[in-house]
């Protein structure tokens, strides 16, 4: 039994249990099984923790650090060409704060803050603020965040109530107290301050479930909760400005703000919870059919992200697995597990069969762009069958 990381009622069983290893967001594996639990009185779910959280994000998690340019496709426009995630993001956060002229923005969990540094391109009246719970992106802070408004490992006492508005995209997923990490934000708030979070949507990337350092799965019920018990007041959660994300916008409350439920939301929110494990569940007797199905035959892999690297752990031992395809141009010509990862339209044509790795919710029109899998003698395996 466990309490829920949100309103702290007990969990008496895992929706969703597989053996170690568990596999992370940066491709990594850790000797842990893979957990998640659904509560049933807040609507959020959860992963199970990681061993020694702090080490393992000040030294082993160590995102877009592979070039200068790394980056990740968020989507596709209509030309079939990548649009970049911190693009959409610099944007999305510029529109929804509406930041005043010269205001103080902080970028907590920074990382490398590609989006905020692209945000103060935009907007030079800007004053940037960095902070990380490591400091092995420092040398990408220099020369255009000033040494005093950057931090590492702790933030400075004299940063309360300094900023006008604080960002943090996708990191309340990793922190194993997210209530207690989103009132850090309040207090570092001006009382006018406006919060813009972004988080995983595990209904629309169901593939979020299994990460194993994705310790939190938000439901729109466990943010309100969250967000109230936090003492902010919610202005916005939306799931469409970031297809796969929630993208929310909160403001610094004085007083104490009540928490609004709505039963019915909940049980819809539980209820998903339990079929995206139910999901993960069907998944891994299917690609173990295949794998079989398949053993000995050339194969690839289309997509190096989660997917992908969750499909290679489960079949290398069977097939002859020859590369990884994926779109985006800074991967290609790199190699993940061993393996080269090339351009879909380069793919050999002593292929006998092609593992999707990607959201099964996007998956078959992704494919359907791609001319070279169209091939009449080329298999295709689906992990959603």
């Amino acid at each position: 039994m466990i309490a829920c990381r949100i309103c702290g009622s007990h969990i008496a069983e895992a929706a969703y249990e597989a053996s170690a290893p568990a596999l992370t967001t940066t491709m990594a594996f850790v000797d842990i099984p893979t957990l998640a639990f659904v509560c049933d009185e807040c609507g959020h779910a959860q992963s199970g923790d990681l061993p020694d959280i702090a080490t393992f994000y000040d030294t082993s998690y160590q995102i877009s650090m592979e070039s200068e340019d790394h980056d990740q496709i968020f989507s596709v426009d209509a030309n079939n060409q990548p649009i970049y995630r911190t693009d959409h993001q610099a944007a999305v956060s510029l529109h929804l704060l509406d930041l005043s002229q010269g205001a103080a923005i902080l970028d907590y969990g920074a990382a490398k803050s590609t989006t905020l540094r692209k945000m103060y391109n935009a907007r030079p009246d800007l004053r940037p603020h960095v902070f990380d719970v490591s400091a092995d992106y420092r040398p990408a802070w220099q020369g255009w965040v000033a040494a005093e408004d950057q931090a590492s490992y702790t933030v400075p006492a004299e940063w309360a109530g300094r900023f006008q508005a604080i960002m943090s995209h996708f990191v309340i997923e990793h922190v194993s107290e997210p209530v207690a990490f989103l009132k850090v934000l309040h207090d570092l708030l001006a009382p006018e301050g406006r919060l813009l979070l972004s988080m995983p949507d595990v209904v629309a990337n169901p593939g979020d479930m299994a990460v194993a350092d994705h310790l939190n799965h938000f439901s729109i019920p466990s943010l309100r909760r969250a967000f109230s018990l936090a003492g902010f007041t919610v202005d916005m959660i939306d799931r469409e400005i970031f297809p796969g994300a929630f993208f929310v916008v909160a403001k610094h409350a004085d007083d104490s703000v009540p928490v609004i439920e709505d039963r019915a939301e909940i049980a819809t929110a539980t209820e998903k919870a339990r079929e995206i494990c139910a999901f993960w569940k069907q998944a891994a007797i299917r690609l173990d059919e295949a794998a079989k199905e398949f053993a000995g035959r050339r194969a690839a892999i289309y997509g190096s992200g989660f997917y992908g690297s969750w499909i290679c752990s489960r079949i290398e031992s069977d097939v002859d697995l020859g590369v990884f395809l994926d779109q985006n141009p800074n991967l290609q010509g790199t190699k993940h597990f061993g393996k080269p990862v090339i351009a879909p339209a380069n793919l050999a044509e002593d292929i006998d069969v092609v593992f999707v790795g990607l959201n099964p919710l996007k998956a078959r029109a992704a494919i359907a762009q791609q001319p070279s899998l169209h091939r009449p003698e080329l298999n295709l395996v689906w992990i959603d069958g």
